[in-house]
């Protein structure tokens, strides 16, 4: 009977000490917090600002507190004015009552499970414990307590569910425990004031997803057995500065906040925000990893030691403010969108120098990087070669590899028969491309993003052409097509077809007399899943041989005049006087 005593006033005697907005309650049966609080203090949903609950809480006592935190269901608001809530002595235990429902779906308590969109909404609530017992958060369990500033997780906390701290925009750090050794899609987007993110041992690896648009995010922490990632976790992330790794972790390694493989021999990922300006690699580093660079914003320049052999795709993509690059002597490849941007960015990097042992130039490896003038290999190199432009070919000057955005004409050697994938992308100042009679092949992407592209003429030997040639290619106008015939093998699908919505609305295909039959409905012109032509329109062609004549080795550039015979450096729009280099002149209306 004492003990009885003891226990049933035990809450009472807590009160006493304590002023009504600030309560301490043990709860001895589930379900029954609202009856107790209630019963000691009559207006606590008004006054109740802190809280802490020991004892037994279930679906019901879990749909009280959403009411005291000032937000019922999903989202209809209360009297509620708590913002402190210490569970960290209570227990969840599971029953059947819901404490929300979403969608008609009812959310029901679980044992020592931290339920699924719990303190959903609840956007009052600014500090927070878990019951110690803990073993899960799950899904959106915290999702949108935009308000919570502090949380403490317990100790032996195993995993934490999808988006269980999406919206939490309030809190500046957070530190998860060594005992959890999941945690999903998205756990901490959108938590725009995290500064710095520590995961305990447990974890190995995270999802891509999992800190996306956390802007203010400076510091990321990894535990000692963590070993993979997927690159986008850290460049989605713009003000990262650090990523730091402890000296026992075996899988990998830090330095200066750079994250490096365990031997340094591969540079995995340098912080998008790091302040490094002008950076040194290593002299252990043999490969710069895949988007390992990507998006470093302060970036100026990169100085790579003679042991570096491999630069991944994406390495440097998108480092708008890197004016310098020096290879190391041993540079053998460069991959796909190494030194490539977005399209219309404006990048800083002028020139770039190949030294003899590059063997391998994936396509689009410069994709979009509008500054390049051009790039120098060494002439003892083997298998790649470049012009007095910048332009680069492969030894046997038969293939077009790389042509810079800032290129003044497109003048190919007579040699040259194949324009590579995405080998002539973001053009800028080039209205008017011409390709040669000698050229049988353009590649997927070839002249994507040439957004100063009015025309683009097409020689009469082209007998293959691959997909989005033209695509995001905004000022184009006119296409020529001197091809006397293509075969549907020969064209992909989708040559013409641009994504961005520009070809079809506003460029007119021009084809050879008695050819536009054939190309109306000619794959890659035309869509048979679209149902639709890639084209605003299609017309013959006056002259069929004169526009694409050779003068010498290699077709020349046209000029441009306006209709009173004054020379401009592009067509403008209205009518203009194109002359061409045989000699010829064409007047033609932009629109």
């Amino acid at each position: 009977m004492k003990r009885f005593l003891l226990m049933f006033f035990l809450p009472l005697l807590s009160l006493s000490a304590v002023a009504q907005e600030d309560i301490e309650l043990s709860v001895f049966t589930a379900g029954t917090l609202e009856e107790q609080l209630l019963l000691i203090a009559p207006d606590a949903m008004t006054t109740t600002v802190r809280l802490k609950v020991d004892g037994f809480i279930n679906g019901k006592d879990m749909m009280f507190i959403r009411e005291l935190c000032g937000v019922k269901d999903i989202s209809t608001p209360t009297e509620g004015v708590l913002t402190q809530l210490d569970l960290s002595e209570a227990f969840i235990v599971g029953s059947d009552e819901p404490y929300i429902s979403l969608y008609g779906i009812d959310f029901t308590s679980h044992d020592d499970v931290f339920g699924c969109c719990f303190l959903y909404n609840c956007r009052q609530l600014e500090q927070l414990k878990l019951p110690g017992t803990t073993m899960v958060v799950d899904s959106f369990a915290l999702a949108s307590c935009s308000s919570l500033k502090s949380i403490e997780l317990p100790v032996n906390l195993q995993s934490i569910g999808y988006g269980a701290f999406v919206g939490c925009e309030s809190i500046e750090t957070l530190s998860i425990p060594n005992s959890v050794d999941s945690i999903a899609l998205g756990a901490f987007q959108k938590m725009t004031h995290l500064c710095e993110l520590t995961l305990g041992n447990g974890i190995t690896s995270i999802d891509n997803s999992l800190i996306l648009g956390d802007d203010s995010l400076q510091v990321i922490n990894l535990g000692k057995d963590f070993k993979s990632f997927h690159p986008i976790v850290f460049y989605t992330a713009p003000s990262l500065r650090e990523i730091n790794v402890p000296n026992i972790n075996p899988y990998l390694s830090s330095d200066d906040g750079v994250l490096f493989s365990c031997e340094k021999d591969t540079l995995l990922m340098f912080p998008p925000a790091s302040e490094l300006y002008d950076y040194t690699i290593p002299s252990e580093v043999k490969r710069v990893g895949n988007s390992a660079f990507y998006g470093a914003k302060y970036l100026t320049g990169v100085t790579m030691p003679d042991s570096l052999a491999i630069i991944d795709s994406l390495a440097f993509f998108n480092c708008l403010s890197l004016e310098r690059v020096e290879l190391g002597a041993q540079t053998e490849s460069i991959a796909f969108g190494a030194f490539g941007a977005l399209p219309g960015s404006e990048t800083s990097l002028r020139e770039l120098a190949l030294p003899a042992t590059v063997s391998v130039i994936e396509s689009g490896a410069f994709f979009c990087n509008t500054s390049l003038q051009g790039i120098v290999v060494d002439n003892d190199n083997p298998w790649f070669a470049s012009d007095e432009n910048g332009f680069v070919y492969d030894k046997s000057i038969s293939r077009l590899v790389y042509a810079p955005a800032l290129a003044k004409s497109f003048d190919l050697p007579a040699t040259v028969t194949s324009i590579g994938d995405f080998a002539a992308t973001g053009f800028i100042g080039l209205p008017a491309v011409y390709v040669n009679d000698n050229v049988t092949e353009i590649g997927t992407g070839a002249f994507a993003y040439s957004t100063g592209m009015v025309q683009l003429i097409l020689g009469k030997g082209l007998s293959r052409l691959g997909d989005f040639l033209v695509t995001g290619c905004s000022g184009l106008k006119e296409v020529w097509m001197y091809a006397d015939a293509i075969a549907d093998d020969d064209i992909a699908p989708y040559a013409f077809l641009d994504e961005e919505g520009y070809v079809p609305t506003s460029c007119t295909l021009f084809v050879k007399p008695g050819k536009v039959d054939y190309y109306f409905l000619k794959r890659g012109f035309y869509s048979e899943e679209y149902e639709m032509f890639f084209f605003a329109d299609i017309q013959e062609m006056q002259d069929p041989d004169g526009i694409s004549h050779m003068r010498g080795e290699t077709a020349a550039s046209p000029q441009f005049f306006t209709v009173d015979g004054r020379q401009q450096r592009s067509a403008k729009k209205g009518l203009n006087i194109i002359r061409l280099p045989e000699g010829r002149s064409l007047k033609r209306l932009f629109r």
